[in-house]
């Protein structure tokens, strides 16, 4: 995790999963910087303090809007030979200074750019106002706590995922040049899904559905749905699969990662 955001959704992953936790912010891990530029300047050497060891799959948690964003691009240019995805919180700009939007629009187009050129392996943006939209209302203490814990849940639910084999199914590797994305999520009887960020030109969507072992038992429908929904992706041309993966509560759902190639330009 990078900066306050990125480490408080580092820590709820940490904390939940096997997954190891690095945290860099101000003061611990980088220096205290005065600016966004000063960060860039400023990153030391990481190896010691992130003890990454053989790993090769590393997800990076920021959120722009704040100065110490501004080592992001540095951090990575340390670990590039490593199979790196950024999760990129896309803050509400009703609540930025000038300055903080400056700062996101900045990492926000670079880390796109990276993504295109291969340098990162994947950019997951999250829209903190879609999240919240999705959310429903919540309190000023308890906003961003509802944001960590979707985030969070969605990079531990996905990690599993990724290391089972599903029960039926199988999702695909996107196009090489398919390197920017979003998340949405659903219910796996209803039509409707929210998207985590309002991505554009969607040219892929791999779909990751949770079952409870009484809805694999018992819901008839159960393969009917999916396959709607896959086949009215591919007439949308999107292409398109699926997964389905048996989970151990009551509750049944999917995830579906979006793609394009496509940067993406508007406020959110």
């Amino acid at each position: 995790g990078i900066g306050q955001a990125g480490c408080n959704i580092a820590r709820l992953i940490a904390s939940n999963s096997s997954v190891k936790g690095i945290y860099l912010d101000s003061g611990s891990g980088l220096p205290i910087c005065d600016t966004h530029e000063e960060y860039e300047a400023s990153v030391p050497s990481l190896g010691k303090k992130m003890r990454l060891g053989k790993e090769q799959d590393i997800w990076i948690i920021l959120c722009g809007a704040g100065k110490v964003s501004g080592a992001t691009l540095a951090i990575i240019e340390q670990i590039k030979e490593r199979r790196v995805r950024v999760a990129y919180i896309y803050p509400d700009s009703f609540y930025l200074s000038k300055t903080q939007v400056m700062q996101n629009k900045v990492v926000h187009n670079v880390l796109q750019q990276y993504a295109r050129s291969g340098l990162i392996d994947s950019l997951y943006l999250f829209g903190n106002e879609a999240i919240q939209d999705f959310a429903g209302e919540a309190t000023v203490s308890s906003l961003y706590d509802n944001i960590n814990n979707i985030v969070s849940n969605f990079i531990i639910t996905l990690n599993w995922m990724e290391n089972t084999e599903p029960v039926v199914g199988g999702v695909f590797e996107p196009k090489d040049i398919s390197r920017i994305c979003t998340v949405s999520v659903g219910q796996i009887m209803s039509d409707k899904e929210d998207f985590f960020f309002p991505l554009q030109n969607i040219t892929e969507a791999t779909y990751y559905y949770s079952v409870s072992e009484e809805d694999k038992q018992n819901e008839k429908n159960l393969l009917t749905n999916i396959r709607k929904r896959v086949t009215l992706n591919i007439e949308e041309g999107i292409e398109c699969s699926f997964g389905l993966w048996e989970n151990q509560s009551d509750v049944s759902f999917f995830y579906s990662i979006k793609y394009t190639h496509f940067i993406q330009q508007q406020e959110v």
